[in-house]
């Protein structure tokens, strides 16, 4: 996962920093191991292969004590929700709808978390890493939208890896030439967000 490197947080700090000299934009990283819960599936899951494990118990050729069916029955509950809830099987399970909104969702909460929406020129960027759903989210300040064309940034997005390192900052960068391009930078910017990225756990 992206945001569990060792050099992520100083190489994407380091990497808004530079992108920033040359840009009006104040970027606010974010990446989240998952956005949002997806036990429901897990457990749903679980309880399908309990409700099997029960019927293979109820059915053997040779008789089980009751408490027995009991404790197993329990113990193929909770080992399948556990192992269920893990990421891949969550991909797995999860629509790709799912998926799509829950990491929107995210992104949206994260914005007004990190309040990128603060600075007086409206020009904040939040770009949201979620290694779960192996997605990443742009979503620009009005003031942003008003100066970039609504195509550029889905251009970008694209150049975004969500699992490697060097292919993330490479599309980072690009992302820096496109507001430096449509947004840059004025002598009196005096906004400067912190530039390391936020890990969530």
């Amino acid at each position: 996962m992206l945001h569990t490197d060792q050099r992520f947080s100083d190489a994407v700090a380091a990497a808004v920093a530079t992108i920033e000299a040359s840009t009006d934009a104040e970027i606010v990283v974010v990446a989240a191991p998952r956005s949002g819960s997806y036990r429901d599936l897990a457990l749903t899951a679980a309880g399908v292969i309990t409700l099997a494990a029960l019927g293979g118990f109820l059915f053997m050729p040779w008789e089980v004590a009751p408490l027995g069916v009991l404790v197993e029955t329990a113990l193929v509950a909770v080992v399948s929700a556990w192992l269920l809830d893990g990421n891949v099987p969550i991909r797995l399970l999860a629509r790709a709808a799912r998926m799509e909104e829950q990491v929107q969702l995210a992104a949206a909460a994260e914005f007004h978390r990190e309040a990128v929406h603060a600075t007086p020129n409206r020009t904040g960027l939040l770009v949201y890493v979620s290694a779960l759903e192996q997605q990443v989210v742009l979503i620009p300040d009005v003031g942003l939208d008003a100066r970039i064309p609504r195509g550029a940034f889905a251009g970008a997005r694209r150049d975004l890896h969500h699992a490697d390192l060097d292919h993330f900052l490479s599309g980072l960068t690009k992302v820096g030439a496109l507001l430096a391009a449509h947004v840059p930078k004025r002598a009196d910017d005096a906004i400067d967000l912190p530039n390391a990225p936020r890990i969530r756990s």
